[in-house]
């Protein structure tokens, strides 16, 4: 017998290597394959019987130990045969209820039983189709491969938190939008209130225009350019004329706001009156929802003007001017809230 001793064969490329005819025997037991074979390149008979064990291992418990399993799959305590065909299905001392025998996978003495034939589920029990003898019979393993879905139904509290796309902060605070965004719950909230109560009596100039009432203002500094100011003001004011006209206007700032529209030369004002008991207070209100678009700090605050007579704040005109006994007086109070809504 002739030997050839080659360092290398290179086919040419596109051509088939052709080693022995048929009848041939060809040993390359002693070579090194260095191809790797896969699925595209494996023919029947090309992997000898010996390269496998004669039996496969059985599957048991022990098998399935540390292995990490999707869907919330539930490996059943070990069962101990007794004369009887019903055994109760536990999961750590727990009772375990399969949503059918379908959902289970059931080895007996280590073969894989049928679904509905050889067992059937009932609760939190297995029931098999014939009494199991004790001694003779082994429960290898039950599983139990979570609950049966409907399509497009998934099972309970099996989706978490990192499975959703949704944005924002999830605590007992928030809630899950429509348009898959958390935000807070409510129409809105309060996030703080300031507040001033004014006890003194006050009285307006003589100057025919508008001016501040002295010490009748607050100030607040909004958290978000986006949150409104809820302004609540109310007062009790007096004239020493029954005639003229009686302004009272809101102002942020420097800026007249919630006054009401033009009307010739007439001042525009929050608050309005016309011919005055001068024995009488008159108890007057402002509330509205502004909407400062800032975050620093903002006053607001009430302005008074009066073309007749003296304004007074918190007593009637009369008493000012002594013809009235009884010195009624009363407070004012401006009060401001900050509010964020949500839209």
């Amino acid at each position: 017998m002739s030997k050839i001793e080659v360092d290398a064969i290179v086919p040419q490329s596109g051509t088939t290597l052709t080693v022995g005819e048929a009848g041939d025997t060809v040993d390359i037991s002693n070579a090194t394959l260095s191809a790797n074979l896969n699925a595209n390149n494996l023919t029947s008979g090309t992997i000898p019987d010996a390269r496998f064990p004669a039996t496969l291992p059985a599957v048991d418990g022990s098998n399935l130990t540390n292995v990490q399993i999707a869907g919330g799959y539930t490996a059943c305590d070990a069962i101990t045969v007794t004369n009887t065909d019903t055994f109760a299905l536990t999961a750590g001392g727990s009772p375990v209820s399969p949503e059918s025998a379908n959902n289970c996978i059931v080895s007996l003495n280590g073969v894989i039983q049928a679904p509905g034939n050889s067992y059937t589920i009932s609760g939190s029990n297995i029931v098999f189709s014939t009494a199991l003898t004790a001694g003779s019979d082994v429960i290898d393993f039950i599983t139990v491969l979570g609950t049966a879905l409907n399509v497009g139904t998934v099972s309970d509290g099996t989706i978490g938190i990192a499975k959703l796309s949704a944005t924002g902060t999830k605590d007992s605070t928030t809630f899950l939008r429509g348009d898959n965004t958390f935000a807070e719950a409510g129409g809105g909230k309060v996030l703080q209130v300031v507040s001033t109560n004014i006890t003194a009596i006050t009285a307006s100039t003589t100057t025919q225009s508008f001016l501040d009432i002295s010490g009748f203002s607050v100030s607040i500094t909004p958290s978000s350019a986006s949150n409104k100011i809820l302004v609540l003001a109310t007062f009790n004011v007096g004239s020493t004329s029954t005639s003229g006209n009686n302004y009272i206007r809101l102002v942020r700032d420097s800026t007249a706001i919630n006054i009401g529209d033009a009307n010739g030369s007439n001042a525009r004002a929050s608050w309005y009156q016309r011919g005055v008991n001068t024995n009488t207070m008159y108890a007057g209100s402002i509330n509205f929802l502004d909407s400062p678009a800032t975050t620093s700090s903002t006053t607001y605050k009430l302005q008074w003007y009066r073309n007749d007579g003296t304004f007074y704040l918190n007593r009637p005109g009369a008493f000012a001017g002594g013809s009235e006994s009884e010195g009624a007086t009363a407070t004012s109070t401006i009060t401001v809230m900050e509010i964020a809504i949500w839209v």
